[in-house]
């Protein structure tokens, strides 16, 4: 038996755009917390001198904010690509699909001239 295949674009371009809504708060994710980390800067005391503590924490959160920031930017381009992804998948759906109607349309066309 054979199956059929079918697939509602425009339910697709709607999915890529909730995606693409995503992105846009990923875009943000960044900026917001750099700005929330910069609240809590120097907490730990002061570092250069000889607080051991400060010197040892102030590397390591910055370390971490460092981590924070490439995660957050890796997952924004990963949502990029599938926004990317999606809307080509549109395009390689529709395609065949317009190609069909003008093969149907071409076809209609003769049919009718031969009459």
């Amino acid at each position: 038996m054979a199956g059929n295949y079918s697939a509602d674009i425009q339910a697709i371009l709607a999915g890529s755009k909730h995606i693409a809504t995503a992105v846009s708060y990923g875009e943000r994710m960044v900026p917001n917390f750099e700005q929330g980390s910069e609240g809590y800067s120097g907490w730990w005391g002061e570092e250069g001198g000889d607080d051991l503590f400060a010197n040892q924490v102030g590397e390591q959160v910055r370390d971490e904010q460092e981590r924070v920031i490439t995660t957050a930017n890796a997952i924004t381009e990963g949502f990029l690509a599938l926004v990317d992804a999606v809307a080509g998948e549109a395009q390689n759906v529709r395609r065949p699909q317009e190609l069909a109607v003008d093969d149907i349309t071409t076809h209609g066309a003769e049919s009718e001239s031969r009459r």
